[in-house]
Order: structure tokens, then C-alpha cells, then sequence
């Protein structure tokens, strides 16, 4: 009894965890305060009371509509916070022992939806955001690293130049923001993990997209988000 209550604690914590990191992905791109003004509906800029604020049962309870206008709230608000609080859970699970790497591995999870949010709305990845990314993952991989810190900052260096060539003088679509993101990501995973990254973030990003393009759901020149299949990416590597 005790301990499932404990999980189901972690479990809201990391709902909690979730909902804030909606706000920051949705606000800090369009350079708007994450205190100043308090959550609110994008519609009729009703202020949200405490009770339209708990993860997910709020959403349940008034059917995805805003409980004044009865705009409908977007899906991914309670998808973000769900999946925080299970990836939370897991985490808390797997890292009890290891408790400093059970928080570097959260701080990844946190920074990865906050880019995923931030790619999707807005095909944006802030530098402000990116610079702190950065700065967990280096001091990170300074006190975690199952390689030489050397391996690591090189894999990184090699990275950004690479997709900073190609982003330069070659016509491949790839965003500046993605250039960085995947320099960061080699310097947490190493060029052969982050070999296996980019090539599950491609796969994926082809069977989503192909598809949809074969039904001219979307034109060939649409811009893609790619950030939450480099996330995806990530993560499988992480774990493999």
C-alpha cells in the first residue's frame, strides 16, 4: 500500500513536472513570461482556476474544452503530461540506485519535450533553450561518462561541423536549430550512438511523413519538424 502510493506520487509528480514544461514550450519560443500571465485559455483568456490545473483529470473532466468558451484544448496537453509522469515513474524505478544519473536522464527528458513542444508549435528551437540543453549535457556527461570526457566533445565538435557544412552549402533542409540539437545529442551519446540516433529519427520521420505526402495531405516543400524524431531517436540509442 505504501509503496503503490509512493508511485502514484512520483507518478503526479511527474504530470505536474509535464504541464510546465507545456508552458515553457509554448512560451519561452514567442519570448513570453512563464509566471506573467498565469495559464490561461489562448481563446478567451479566461484565467484557468486550481482546478482546471491538475494534469489530466482537469482535461477528463471538461471533455477537452475550455470550461468557458468550450474551445477545444489541444491533445498534446494532457499527452505531455501523461507521458512525463510514466517516463518520470520509470525513471524513479530504474535510477533509484543511481540516483545522479536518474536526475541527468530526467533533465534529458525534460529538455526533449520542451523541444519537441517548441518544434512542433512554432518550428522554432530557442537559443536560450539550447544553451542551457547544453550546459546540462556537458556537466553532465563530466560526471557520467562511461567513455574518455574526450570521446564525447570530439563526437560533438564532429557533429555540428558536419550538419553545419551541410546546413551551409548543400540544399538538404535542415534547420539551424537541428544543427545544434544534433552536436548536443552526439555529446551525450558519442558519434556511434548518435549514428543509431539519427538514423531511427530518419526512419521515423519518412514513415510518418511519406505517407502523408502520398495522399497530398501536405505539399513536398512543407517544413518538418524534426526535433521529436531526434528526441526519439535518443532515446532508443540511450537505451540500446
Amino acid at each position: 500500500m505504501l509503496i503503490g502510493s509512493l508511485f502514484l506520487l512520483v507518478w503526479f509528480t511527474g504530470c505536474c513536472l509535464g504541464s510546465f514544461l507545456m508552458v515553457i514550450g509554448t512560451r519561452v519560443p514567442i519570448h513570453q513570461s512563464i509566471v506573467f500571465p498565469r495559464s490561461h485559455c489562448t481563446n478567451c483568456h479566461h484565467t484557468l482556476s486550481i482546478f482546471e490545473l491538475i494534469p489530466i483529470l482537469s482535461y477528463l473532466i471538461q471533455k477537452g474544452r475550455c470550461h468557458d468558451c468550450q474551445q477545444k484544448i489541444s491533445i498534446l496537453y494532457p499527452l505531455v503530461e501523461l507521458f512525463m509522469g510514466f517516463a518520470f515513474l520509470f525513471i524513479f524505478s530504474t535510477y533509484l540506485s543511481f540516483p545522479v544519473e536518474g536526475l541527468f536522464i530526467t533533465g534529458i527528458v525534460a529538455f526533449g519535450l520542451i523541444f519537441i513542444i517548441s518544434d512542433s508549435y512554432y518550428q522554432l528551437l530557442p537559443n536560450e533553450l539550447m544553451s542551457l540543453f547544453f550546459l546540462w549535457v556537458f556537466l553532465g556527461r563530466l560526471v557520467i561518462h562511461p567513455y574518455l570526457i574526450s570521446f564525447y566533445i570530439f563526437s560533438g565538435l564532429g557533429f555540428f561541423s558536419f550538419f553545419y557544412l551541410v546546413y551551409h552549402f548543400s540544399s538538404t533542409p535542415i534547420g539551424g536549430g537541428d544543427v545544434k540539437l544534433l552536436g548536443i545529442i552526439a555529446l551525450l551519446l558519442g558519434y556511434h550512438s548518435s549514428i543509431v540516433a539519427l538514423l531511427f529519427a530518419s526512419m521515423s520521420a519518412i514513415l510518418v511523413y511519406l505517407p502523408i505526402m502520398f495522399n497530398k495531405t501536405i505539399s513536398y516543400n512543407y517544413p518538418i519538424p524534426f526535433a521529436p524524431f531526434i528526441f526519439l531517436g535518443t532515446f532508443i540509442a540511450y537505451c540500446l
